[in-house]
């Protein structure tokens, strides 16, 4: 009966962790801009900020690099591997380019923490190849070899033995403290705790006491104490190390040395005090909201609660945390900081995507370019020839052209509703947080979704701009009233619109006409037919095309300006491109109304 209450507390309690982590649903396109202090979206927003600055590709690879760096301190292996590849990707291009040796070194510390010992040991060679300082082309040959020999200590040992004699020339601290921690290993392999101590306290000696190195070195130390059963000692040094812990790392950190020590209770069997630590780490855990060293404890106690055969303290745990849950996800940033890098993560896979195709694109014309000087040159037949080949890909320069004017969004929008989510996570206020976030998620996609189409079905329109609407009333819910309708004898799902078109003229309507209203306003959206042509009618009554310009500042102007710019060059493209008559036109109301009024107009 006990394993049967065990096992399904431990599955209800890890089922509602992961839903936890996957409450949040941020935007798929959204440049996070640190508002957590978290250490990964820092870097990862850094990187798409080089991207739209158009930075070089050793400028790019640095900053890869250190996201990789921030993604390996979080435990972070896999990714932290990958854009480290990335960042030697980048390198790699310039032959001059001095810190791709360091890229190579990084990647092999990775690759050994994940036990690809054949890979680290190619990283380290590659590391070793490329470097233009000697003495570290011998330390990377050394750290090669002993991956190589990893399976036997004293090969392994000398190695190390090498590059600290090496390294005690270098003022690369992070880098001995690292060697004199795997020669401690090292000695643990060969049986000689000892040696293993004095190692670690040399790793010690080097390395900045406030850095979360220092605590784990300190921890694994402890741990070797207590493997020689001097268990006063490893248990003393563990009460030290949480204590820094808490001072460099905060709570987190500090909960799970808390663990480690309880640990060492344990296998003193001071079972009491072991019991003792491990609560305190688990309340701990829950005055600081984060939720996965509270699960990590919980199930800590849970286990112990089980050798002891006391169910019903474990069922009293379980109802306290039940009891807790929703508090805890309120508190815990960590949830926030996740998903915000899951929306960097993929922004940044798409203006690598970008980037690749500008690449292609400018090859290619480059290609096209030289054919045609050299047709002309040679024979007048290829000059037929390449200027189709010029013109088709001047055709597919207008579809780019007409995809990046489309993609193009409004960035007061973008960062004004970040602003909105902000507000409404430093208020406490989840329930509204996650509603924003969730329909922003869902048109961000759907308008991602449709990105690469000039033309969608009616009905997706209307299902993109009605929840467009639904944000901006979350926004300004005193301000506007909307409706969108269709006239009867149009089947939306098989008319096809011009993709992108009305949305800006919505946005207008709000932003620069409804949103100055002293009272609250309408705006009414209508699709209708008239013979043989579509029309869309955008009303409001707001302050109008004239007021609205007059109360702008200069900055406004231009933001709003380049709005219709954007819409009128993608009605040029697209009726160049479709031979087709697509009109746009703005207007005032006349007296006495007030409010703007936009048409779009295509043939059926």
């Amino acid at each position: 009966m006990k394993v049967s209450i065990v096992t399904v507390f431990y599955f209800v309690v890890c089922l509602m962790f992961q839903t936890a982590m996957s409450q949040i649903q941020p935007p798929p396109d959204t440049i996070y801009q640190q508002q957590t202090g978290n250490t990964v979206n820092t870097s990862s927003g850094k990187v798409i900020q080089s991207y739209y600055e158009k930075k070089s590709d050793d400028e790019l690879a640095e900053d890869y690099y250190l996201l990789a760096l921030d993604l390996l301190r979080n435990g972070e292996l896999v990714k932290a591997e990958l854009y480290m590849e990335k960042a030697i990707q980048l390198a790699s291009g310039n032959k001059k380019n001095k810190r791709i040796s360091v890229y190579y070194r990084e990647l092999a510390k990775i690759q050994e923490e994940l036990n690809k010992s054949s890979q680290a040991e190619q990283s380290y060679r590659k590391a070793a190849s490329v470097t233009p300082d000697k003495k570290q082309k011998q330390i990377n040959a050394n750290d090669a070899s002993r991956v190589k020999y990893r399976n036997e200590p004293e090969k392994e040992l000398e190695y190390l033995n090498q590059n600290a004699q090496l390294m005690n020339q270098d003022e690369s601290n992070s880098d001995m403290a690292q060697t004199y921690v795997q020669i401690a290993n090292a000695n643990m392999n060969l049986n000689n705790p000892a040696d293993a101590i004095e190692n670690y306290n040399n790793a010690l000696n080097v390395i900045d006491a406030n850095s979360p190195e220092y605590i784990n070195i300190k921890s694994d130390m402890a741990l070797v104490l207590a493997e020689s059963n001097e268990m006063e000692k490893a248990i003393s040094i563990q009460k030290e190390v949480i204590e820094q812990a808490y001072i460099i790392g905060g709570i987190e950190s500090k909960v799970r040395q808390m663990q480690k020590l309880s640990e060492l209770y344990f296998a003193d069997e001071s079972n009491a005090e072991g019991m003792k630590v491990l609560e305190e780490a688990y309340q701990l855990a829950l005055k600081g909201g984060n939720l996965k060293e509270t699960k990590n404890s919980l199930m800590l106690l849970v286990g112990r609660y089980e050798k002891t055969g006391n169910t019903q303290k474990m069922l009293l745990l379980y109802d306290d945390f039940l009891s807790r849950l929703d508090t805890l996800i309120s508190m815990d940033k960590s949830l926030v900081d996740r998903t915000l890098f899951e929306v960097n993560e993929e922004r940044i896979m798409q203006l690598e995507k970008e980037k690749s195709l500008q690449s292609e694109l400018l090859s290619r014309t480059n290609t096209v370019n030289y054919l045609l000087i050299g047709s002309v040159v040679l024979l007048a037949v290829f000059l037929l020839i390449l200027s189709k080949a010029w013109l088709s890909i001047r055709q597919r320069n207008k579809r780019i052209a007409l995809q990046s004017l489309r993609r193009e969004m409004n960035p007061h929008f973008i960062f004004n509703s970040l602003n909105s989510i902000n507000q409404f996570i430093a208020g406490n206020n989840e329930i509204e947080a996650n509603k924003y976030l969730t329909a922003y998620s869902s048109l961000m996609r759907k308008m991602m979704e449709n990105s690469n189409n000039d033309f969608i079905s009616l009905s997706v329109e209307i299902e993109q701009l009605t929840t467009y609407l639904e944000l901006e009333t979350l926004r300004f819910a005193d301000k506007f009233d909307y409706s969108i309708t269709v006239d009867p004898d149009i089947d939306s799902d098989r008319v096809m619109i011009p993709n992108m078109l009305i949305q800006p003229a919505v946005e207008n309507a709000v932003w620069h006409g409804l949103r100055y209203k002293n009272k609250k306003g309408l705006l009414t959206v209508h699709f209708g037919k008239i013979h043989n042509t579509y029309l869309v009618k955008v009303d409001d009554n707001g302050i109008g095309v004239s007021e609205s310009s007059r109360l702008k500042t200069g900055h406004q102007k231009m933001h709003r300006s380049r709005g219709l710019v954007n819409v009128r060059e993608r009605i040029r493209l697209l009726n160049e491109i479709y031979k087709t008559n697509i009109e746009f036109n703005i207007a005032d109301k006349g007296d006495p109304e007030t409010g703007a009024t936009v048409t779009i107009q295509w043939p059926s």
